[in-house]
């Protein structure tokens, strides 16, 4: 079983050198730096199992690099334990606000740091076997069995998660809700081709088109959803823009049955608490959606939702 690997954060050098030497001789790997800024450039660059965090650093606090981890898809399953002098009640409680595993104050007994080190990996490997396994399980309860994708289940979860993540950590999510709404047939004697397989062919529109860790969904019938972590309304809106511009430019592919298609949308964003929960996020891109068909000329309609939604 390869061994796990520590960041120790702490701009003493000599504090650092004392936490790597005590990790190593738990058989944990670890790897020190001085900054906040070098801790996150090397999460984001190298498998790292657990970061153990100080507050007083040099250029950007501990607070906010914990923050930083949490906000990317890449880093957010690291777990952080502070160890720091800051060790007030509105300190401790911040800390865990962040995200952290957990909060250690200076100074320390060094076996019982390697205690909660160990109880803290230990959890979380716990916790990786799990997903593992429960993955193979839920795969196919949340899977849209016609196109693949995930299905409505599963969004209204994920969504859930992103909007209460996105409040946590103050940064964008967007959702987008698509339609096929119009199909033609470019020979009308042969006809359209089937709907089964112009959806099958728009999920793979949409998974050409996102990222990696966007959430693309069937929602029903012919509706699409995505939801787009850090991704504000401006850039949401040029995503699901190029989603309708690549169906509407497609001969869909039956050679025997040409066909084309249009698409419209309903878009929102939100940030910092700006929704209520999942659920009404995704009707208010619903709302949008419905106003969207409605107009000849406008396919997509979009809005940031206010804080106070």
């Amino acid at each position: 079983m390869p061994r796990c690997t520590v960041c120790v954060v702490d701009d003493n050098v000599e504090t650092a050198a004392l936490l790597c030497e005590g990790l190593q001789s738990h058989n944990y790997d670890a790897v020190a730096v001085h900054s906040g800024n070098e801790a996150l450039a090397l999460c984001a660059k190298q498998h790292i199992d657990l970061v153990l965090l100080d507050v007083c650093l040099p250029d950007i606090d501990g607070y906010e690099v914990c923050q930083s981890l949490k906000r990317s898809t890449e880093t957010e399953e690291i777990p952080v334990i502070f160890v720091t002098v800051k060790g007030g009640p509105t300190d401790v409680i911040r800390g865990f606000e962040m995200g952290a595993a957990d909060y250690i104050t200076k100074p320390y007994n060094l076996p019982i740091v390697m205690v909660r080190v160990d109880a803290v990996l230990q959890k979380k490997n716990v916790h990786d076997k799990l997903r593992s396994e429960q993955g193979i399980l839920l795969e196919n309860s949340y899977t849209d069995q016609l196109t693949g994708l995930r299905n409505r289940r599963y969004l209204l979860e994920r969504l859930q998660e992103e909007v209460e993540k996105a409040h946590r950590y103050n940064y964008p999510v967007s959702c987008a809700v698509f339609d096929v709404d119009q199909v033609r047939p470019l020979d009308e004697e042969l006809g359209p081709v089937s709907l089964d397989d112009l959806l099958v062919e728009v999920a793979m529109t949409l998974r050409n088109y996102s990222r990696t860790y966007d959430v693309i969904a069937r929602y029903d019938g012919a509706l699409f959803a995505a939801i787009l972590p850090h991704l504000p309304l401006k850039e949401a809106c040029r995503y699901a823009t190029k989603i309708m511009g690549e169906v509407g430019s497609t001969t869909f592919s039956d050679p025997n049955f040409p066909t084309e298609a249009s698409m419209s949308a309903g878009l929102v964003a939100c940030q910092n608490g700006s929704a209520r929960g999942a659920e009404y996020v995704l009707g208010e891109a619903m709302r949008g959606l419905l106003q969207a068909k409605s107009t000849r000329d406008e396919r997509l309609v979009a809005r940031n939702l206010s804080p106070d939604a």
